[in-house]
């Protein structure tokens, strides 16, 4: 996992590889979690759910998910600062916890897209 860090703020992180195991990835006061899942046949993941509980958030993360092809992905900061590019292939995942993107479409490609909620109308373009 790559960390993009600006003023020692994380401003994005990209998981090309996943690790043996259930691992969190992003720390547990985060609006979005993230856990990557790898784990061999025949084991079992306990079935369960989770309780309803209040949860309240102040800031939007998302997580894109490159389910087929290639994009260049330019990172900003919360003040509209371009950062860095990357470049992601399938199976590539970026989460930006803190800023803002835009994506280069490279070749022919499928995306997935999560964020917390409920929706609100804010996008406010770079």
């Amino acid at each position: 996992m790559e960390k993009i860090i600006h003023q020692k703020k994380i401003v994005a992180l990209v998981i090309k590889t996943v690790s043996e195991g259930s691992v969190p990835l992003t720390d547990p006061h985060e609006p979005l979690q993230l856990v990557t899942l790898k784990h061999g046949k025949g084991k079992y993941l306990k079935a369960h759910l989770h309780t309803p509980k209040r949860r309240q958030t102040d800031k939007l993360q998302e997580c894109l998910i490159v389910k087929k092809g290639k994009i260049a992905v330019d990172v900003y900061t919360e003040n509209k600062l371009f950062l860095k590019r990357k470049i992601l292939n399938n199976g590539d995942v970026l989460i930006m916890m803190n800023g803002g993107y835009g994506i280069k479409i490279l070749s022919d490609s499928e995306l997935i897209e999560v964020k917390n909620g409920p929706f609100v109308e804010d996008k406010e373009l770079i």
